[in-house]
């Protein structure tokens, strides 16, 4: 038996009926109670009739009396996928697209099925049209979707920061060692590392903890005391001046998170490997704009940009577009600057 769905119609054969007139109203009175958009088409695309809801949908005034093409009466975008739909049930084929409208301000999505009506010779007489509201299941395939992608970009995340932590470690043993070669044996290797291990802790502590945000003393901080607090394991090797500025409370994380990925990506690959390699942070407010540059020197020369964009890149540009802020990168022989530029009203 075939799927009724995608089989074409055959013109039924007339039926005596001594009430035709009750039995068209009733015919049309059913029509117009589906919420089912119904047309029929002609097969030169000419719409023939259409019931109330696809009258509405379409904005076709009932007593119009029909006869206009209906490809032009879709929205610009799917009138491609209309007419070739219809090119298809023209040729005596079952044909379905996707398709959208819009009304009151709101946007239905629709499925669209195109049953040709098959006269006696096996001709296409005319095309039957039925569109379905699939709007609320189109909007939870795509909530789906977005969950998906949020939970894969979660997941990159984690692996990105479990990664980071393992390099912040080993560059943090490397100072440690280097520090206590130039103590001459005053400072041991583990007790140097020991502390800069919990310096770095109590930074995270401070910035990164859900009372950071709510009300604790780190909530008011200024930004240069902030900043000295995230960079405080690398401080040596680093210059932070500007102008006196109190940060909103929603930008402790933002600035902290994309400092510490700077840190991490010029500890990796920039300036802070090399033990005379330096990071020059700076910053000026004007007019509610704060714009903040990170200078790196002294690390392995730069002789190209790089071709490849790491996920620390996207995060930060990420975490800076949710504060309506901007990221500039410079890559020069001499080492990276960055130009950060952040509205201080969030």
């Amino acid at each position: 038996m075939e799927n009724p769905g995608t089989t074409p119609l055959a013109a039924p054969h007339s039926a005596p009926s001594t009430s035709t007139t009750s039995l068209a109203d009733l015919q049309r009175a059913m029509l117009d109670t589906t919420p089912d958009c119904i047309k029929v088409i002609a097969p030169d695309g000419n719409l023939v009739t259409m019931n109330r809801a696809g009258c509405v949908a379409l904005g076709v005034d009932p007593a119009s009396g029909f006869g206009m093409p209906w490809a032009p009466l879709l929205p610009p975008e799917i009138q491609v996928a209309a007419e070739a739909a219809l090119e298809r049930a023209r040729a005596g084929h079952v044909a379905r697209f996707s398709g959208r409208s819009e009304f009151n301000g709101l946007v239905f999505y629709w499925d669209n099925l195109l049953t040709p009506v098959l006269d006696a010779d096996g001709g296409t007489s005319t095309i039957l049209c039925v569109s379905r509201d699939i709007t609320e299941t189109t909007l939870l395939e795509r909530q789906l979707e977005e969950a998906v992608a949020r939970e894969k970009l979660m997941a990159r995340e984690i692996a990105h920061r479990i990664k980071n932590l393992f390099s912040v470690v080993s560059s943090l043993s490397h100072f440690a060692e280097r520090e206590a070669r130039n103590s001459n044996g005053s400072k041991s290797p583990m007790a140097l590392f020991r502390a800069k291990v919990e310096a770095i802790w109590r930074s995270f502590d401070a910035v990164f903890s859900d009372n950071a945000a709510r009300g604790s003393d780190f909530a008011h901080l200024d930004l240069q005391t902030l900043l000295i607090s995230v960079l405080q394991p690398y401080y040596s090797q680093c210059s932070v001046h500007g102008d006196r500025v109190s940060l909103p409370e929603t930008y402790l994380s933002t600035l902290s998170l994309v400092t510490h990925e700077l840190m991490t990506n010029a500890v990796k690959y920039g300036a802070i490997s090399r033990p005379d390699g330096e990071v020059n942070l700076h910053w000026s407010a004007h007019e509610g704009i704060l714009d903040l540059v990170w200078e790196e020197r002294g690390g392995p020369p730069l002789v190209a940009t790089p071709e490849h964009r790491g996920f620390g890149s996207d995060l930060i540009d990420r975490l800076l577009a949710t504060a309506s802020g901007t990221i500039t990168r410079e890559w020069a022989e001499q080492g990276l600057t960055a130009r950060i530029s952040l509205p201080l009203r969030p």
